[in-house]
């Protein structure tokens, strides 16, 4: 009896606040009708490994939650949007909670072991868990956002893998409950578009394009003005000619 007690006793000393949550909505969907991940979502998901993985720009979590289909939201997307970051990690998905279970979540969060955690929802309560973790204004998720992370930590520094390599933060909230919100990119565009074929030009190919597009216009322009002159220059020899 004393054994069991000096043991749970020594567990309790050991729960602490989770330094870093992280939020992510679900990948893509192909509409309402489905359930499951669009070939969008899908190349998402497996791309969150670049993210989030062992080698990620991230830290990676100890622990991952997602939202649990229920009988009002059978949605399996924000389960499948994590498994294959959770199985590249030996992790099993966490969905102990359905959709409105985002209090009882909060409160899960709040006393975890677990230093870093991922949960993955549906963009309408990601709110309301921000808020259950002391972010009393809390942004609404757009519907057309899928990239945004949503950081609660302590410590600025905390949740990439390389602090002199950050991220941009797009928006800071302030938090009552020792936790800040640093909002950020998942950066896995170019690991999508690889997935799916598509091939897309740098910001620097694009800029050479414009400016070479600017360099022909100009030419083009002065070519035009010096036609202008010389034919009205034409003309103005042949009139004084005939007067």
């Amino acid at each position: 009896m004393k054994l069991n007690f000096i043991v749970n006793a020594l567990l309790a000393l050991t729960v602490v606040e989770a330094k870093v949550i992280m939020l992510i909505r679900h990948g893509e969907k192909i509409d309402d009708d489905h359930i499951d991940l669009s070939p969008q979502g899908q190349a998402r998901a497996e791309c969150l490994i670049e993210a989030f993985g062992t080698n990620g720009y991230y830290v990676s979590p100890q622990r991952i939650y997602a939202q649990c289909p229920s009988e009002d939201k059978q949605s399996t997307r924000p389960r499948d949007t994590v498994t294959p970051l959770a199985k590249s990690l030996g992790l099993e998905v966490d969905l102990t909670y359905i959709g409105y279970d985002y209090e009882a979540l909060a409160g899960d969060l709040k006393v975890s072991q677990e230093q870093v955690i991922l949960v993955c929802w549906a963009n309408d309560n990601i709110p309301n868990i921000a808020q259950g973790l002391g972010i009393p204004n809390a942004p609404n998720w757009k519907g057309k956002i899928f990239d945004d992370v949503w950081v609660l930590t302590d410590d600025p520094n905390s949740f990439v893998r390389d602090p002199s390599n950050k991220p941009t933060i797009s928006k800071t909230y302030s938090g009552t409950e020792g936790l800040d919100m640093y909002v950020v990119k998942e950066n896995v565009s170019k690991c999508m578009n690889q997935k799916l074929g598509i091939t897309t030009t740098t910001d620097d190919d694009t800029d050479e394009s414009n400016e070479l597009n600017n360099t022909n216009d100009s030419s083009a322009s002065d070519k035009v003005m010096t036609n202008i002159f010389t034919t009205l220059a034409g003309l103005f020899t042949a009139f004084v000619y005939l007067f």
